[in-house]
């Protein structure tokens, strides 16, 4: 899979700036690990909580001026009146969303809005105000419900029963703190089919996560159980700050969760809002489910990520699931194109609760290639065993076969590393190539390792000797999208000076990105010039060495019809000028996943070489070519992008993105090479080579890459 972007972005009206010892003073924010959740503005903004409790001490430093603080609600007596004289609500709404602005502590969910509805009257609380109150909270808005409160006998279930059929608000109650083996009422309503999953009781750990002796268990309402940190909780109080314990201090940590959830996805369900929450807790206890910490310690990072797989929508409906344990698929762009074509390619994807996330599909197939040292040595000017047979018949058998072990001492200086850094490593090669040529002319030829292009083309001339050195630029390129491929060719005379050839490249079973090849050539050579016509068709898994997974469509079968032309012209007995151009047509790929449509794909290259032999040395070759690789001319790729979602509604907001596969610069590269051979087993090469434009991006830097190897055969 690609990286996601995170759940939130920081919003216009960000005010959260806490320091260091604020953050230090938060118990539960440390204990439950949120400090990046913040830091990406994962906030709670715009989220109503209500807080059943005592009341609210406004002047507590933490509320005072703090425009998050809706006008309360006594449902006592009816009036506004919220004065907190127990600090048992101020501590509690300390936990939930104490600001983060520079002062004492701050909460899970420090840019909610709190409802404080005062339902205490003293140290009690009436049945009756407790229904006002969760009829007042789900009136006025409230998405999630605190109940830091207990009692040991049925309450409040008339007024829970009306909020748990609107589903549109979360309940989190407090498990009470008897030490006893099932919760106390309200929070042991949780497990009653009417409660349609939307509450959750709480229980209270410390800060090694193990249960408080005081905390209720989860006993029967265990599926609906979660723990959070409840001992020696700091928090507001009165006009400062205290640490106090309780199933009371645990609960807001899981409402500050809630809040954070339908933050950003305003569209859930209460429902869904508490089973994100329930089924991403840490296990704690027995493994699964159990009677003492139900389902575990709430995890609020978790609870904010992606859960259980990827849904990629399109506006035609279409829809493409994707397990988020699926192994990531190796994505590349077509090497025609540049890496800034596919930049901005984004989606939201879904996951299995609906969620949106930020998907960045463009991100994968925008990477850069950098030429080494071994890309540019590692040509087949290398080493081969040659062996000749002449049969009765006049034929020649000829096999050339790559050393199977050779030990090379190089010195690489390239924009990488400029100071020279000497190595030696051991290559074990598995090229070969078997030519049998009857008196006749007929010509067969097969081998594997990729060595096709020494039968083929100007290669498979009578110049090809003197052509050492410039292979780079004479070459078919579409043989360059099956690197590793076995082959077969048979070529024919067709009177003097003409040679007709057909040959099929095939790549290995298991480099299923790679294509296959088929030729047919034309050749015309009379002892100092020759020319090669290459028409030939390409099948491959992908577009143009592009291969992503399957919601970006590069992973269909297309195919690529080219042609290249190539030429060489012995100036004299040293000097040898060769060139080559091609073209190349792609049919338009079909729908698939994101892609809604493509465009056929037309691109052309070019290379140009010069070869002196016999500089210094008998049989040596000094060359020197440019050669531009295969580039876009023209093509497009149209993709069903997911921009949005509806707030109210979860709905997909659609979209287009175009992919411009043609660059707006060409990739060339100047290279200068030398080889000599010392003995029969051992050669010198040497080589300079300057890349301009990598990637056919004209803001990249260019890339240089010289070195020095020497070649030993054993």
């Amino acid at each position: 899979m690609t990286a996601l972007a995170s759940a939130c972005q920081l919003t216009a009206a960000q005010t959260f700036a806490p320091t260091t010892s604020e953050y230090n003073w938060s118990t539960t924010v440390n204990q439950l690990g949120m400090r990046n959740i913040h830091n990406q503005g994962i906030l709670g903004e715009g989220v109503i909580v209500a807080m059943l409790d005592t009341g609210l001490n406004l002047a507590n430093p933490e509320f005072s001026n703090n425009s998050r603080i809706l006008r309360g609600y006594n449902a006592v007596d009816g009036s506004s009146d919220i004065a907190d004289n127990l600090n048992h609500g101020t501590h509690t709404t300390g936990i939930l969303a104490a600001p983060g602005n520079g002062t004492g502590m701050y909460g899970v969910a420090p840019e909610a809005s709190v409802l404080m509805i005062k339902v205490f009257n003293g140290g009690t609380a009436a049945a009756s105000a407790i229904n006002r109150g969760i009829d007042y909270a789900a009136a006025n808005g409230a998405r999630v419900i605190n109940l830091s409160l207990g009692a040991t006998s049925p309450t409040g279930d008339a007024s829970l029963r009306a909020v748990a059929a609107a589903n549109n608000a979360v309940m989190v109650v407090a498990a009470g703190n008897d030490s006893a083996s099932n919760p106390n009422w309200p929070s042991r309503y949780a497990k009653e089919s009417w409660t349609n999953g939307t509450m959750i009781v709480v229980g209270a750990v410390d800060a090694n996560k193990r249960l408080a002796s005081f905390s209720n268990k989860a006993g029967d309402t265990a599926q609906f159980y979660l723990v959070a940190p409840g001992v020696n909780i700091i928090s507001s109080y009165g006009t400062g700050y205290a640490y106090l314990t309780g199933t009371s201090m645990a609960a807001p940590a899981v409402s500050g969760a809630a809040a954070l959830i339908t933050g950003y996805w305003p569209y859930l369900r209460a429902s869904q809002v508490a089973a994100i929450m329930l089924n991403t807790a840490d296990d704690l206890g027995a493994p699964g489910v159990d009677a003492v910490y139900g389902r575990g310690m709430l995890n609020v990072n978790r609870a904010l990520s992606p859960i259980g797989s990827y849904t990629y929508r399109t506006a035609n409906g279409g829809r493409t699931t994707v397990s988020l344990n699926t192994s990531g698929v190796m994505s590349t762009r077509p090497s025609v194109s540049t890496p800034s074509a596919f930049q901005g390619l984004k989606t939201e994807v879904f996951d299995e609760y609906g969620r949106n996330y930020t998907s960045d599909e463009g991100a994968a197939l925008s990477g850069r290639s950098v030429m080494t040292l071994n890309s540019v040595l590692g040509r087949p000017d290398r080493m081969l065993d040659a062996a000749e047979q002449v049969l009765s018949s006049g034929s020649r058998l000829t096999r050339l076969q790559s050393r199977q072990t050779e030990v090379q001492q190089s010195l690489r200086v390239s924009a990488h590393n400029q100071s020279g850094e000497p190595w030696n490593h051991v290559q074990h090669a598995d090229a070969s190539v078997v030519m049998l040529r009857q008196a006749s002319g007929l010509t067969f030829s097969a081998g594997d390792g990729g060595l096709s292009g020494m039968s083929l083309g100007l290669m498979g001339s009578s110049l090809a000797s003197r052509l050492s050195g410039t292979d780079s630029a004479l070459g078919n390129p579409l043989l360059g999208f099956a690197p590793s491929h076995q082959f077969a060719a048979m070529a024919m005379p067709l009177g003097r000076h003409w040679t007709g050839r057909v040959a099929a490249a095939r790549s290995k079973a298991y480099d299923a990105a790679a294509g296959d090849v088929n030729l047919v050539e034309l050749s015309y050579e009379n002892g100092t010039q020759a020319l090669n016509v290459s028409a030939g068709q390409l099948t491959e898994q992908g577009m143009l060495g592009g291969y992503s997974k399957r919601q970006l469509g590069l992973n269909q079968q297309t195919g690529t019809n080219g042609i290249t032309v190539s030429g060489a012209w012995a100036l004299n007995a040293k000097w040898m000028l060769t060139g080559a151009v091609s073209r190349t047509h792609t049919g338009a790929p079909s729908a698939s996943g994101m892609l809604m449509a493509g465009t056929d794909v037309r691109a052309d290259g070019y290379g140009i070489g010069l070869v002196r032999q016999d500089n210094w040395r008998a049989d040596d070759r000094l060359s020197f070519t440019l050669n531009a690789p295969l580039r876009a001319r023209s093509g497009t790729l149209t993709y069903s992008v997911v921009t949005g979602v509806n707030e109210a509604t979860g709905d997909p907001v659609y979209g287009t993105h175009t992919v411009n596969l043609s660059p707006t610069a060409r990739e060339w590269t100047a290279e200068t090479r030398y080889v000599t051979r010392l003995s029969a087993s051992t050669s010198v090469s040497a080589v300079a080579a300057l890349r301009v434009h990598p990637d056919h991006d004209g803001s990249a830097p260019s890339q240089l890459a010289m070195g020095v190897r020497f070649n030993q055969a054993f």
